[in-house]
């Protein structure tokens, strides 16, 4: 039996500790965002890091105790050294914030509105109104334009982060809040969630008709040389 057990035990592989050939990496917000260390990840190669999703909480950024309830999602788009860089991808609410604020005898009005800010960039954003009294249907109706309508008059005449700022940080919110008590007694707002369908170009940055046009241009400019050297050479 002795011997059984020793042909057994040196049969037997042993098991890698595959954490000690990992690397972990700093993962940082965008610049618009402060550039913030957001956490850490690891990784037996950098490659492996980019597209993963990092959570944080807005009181974290702000340091505003009031914003505990709002969680906010970088996507790693590059690796440098043990430091990823990422890009804001969304927000949501936590479902316990927004259930304590549901009472009886108001409306709730909700609205998913996909608007494009002037830098190209593509986001879907969820909206959500209570009133301080229950509203009839076309209140509602009005109120759900409304909201509709200012998402995105303030989505195309904003930048990326100047619209993610006003979404995350009240601007969005208040402008609602003050147009639509116009139409019905308001009690709050909010811009419970938000995710990026598309990502934009920088402003300044050529689109891609005019690049494409360049590019045909200085073709032709070339072509043109080509054939003046041709008949010169004749």
């Amino acid at each position: 039996m002795a011997r059984m057990k020793a042909r057994a035990g040196k049969g037997r592989r042993m098991a890698r500790d595959t954490w000690k050939t990992k690397s972990w990496y700093n993962i940082y917000t965008p610049q618009t965002f402060g550039g913030d260390l957001i956490g850490h990840t690891p990784a037996n190669d950098p490659s492996l890091v980019i597209g993963r999703v990092a959570e944080t909480s807005l009181k974290d950024l702000t340091n505003d105790h009031s914003k505990h309830m709002v969680r906010m999602y970088f996507k790693i788009d590059g690796v440098s050294g043990t430091n990823a860089t990422t890009q804001f991808v969304g927000h949501d609410t936590t479902r316990e914030y927004l259930k304590s604020l549901i009472r009886r005898r108001r409306s709730k009005i909700t609205t998913v509105t996909d608007v494009r800010t002037k830098d190209g960039y593509k986001i879907r954003v969820k909206s959500m109104v209570l009133t301080a009294v229950r509203a009839r249907d076309h209140h509602k109706t009005d109120i759900r334009k409304k909201m509709e309508e200012i998402v995105r008059d303030m989505a195309k005449n904003a930048t990326f982060p100047e619209f993610v700022q006003a979404m995350l940080l009240g601007g969005l919110g208040s402008k609602i809040y003050g147009e639509c008590r116009k139409i019905f007694p308001m009690k709050r707002v909010e811009i419970y969630k938000s995710e990026v369908l598309e990502f934009g170009k920088p402003v300044g940055a050529p689109k891609q008709e005019e690049t494409e046009e360049v590019e045909e241009a200085t073709n032709e400019a070339v072509e043109e040389n080509e054939e003046v050297k041709e008949v010169k050479a004749e």
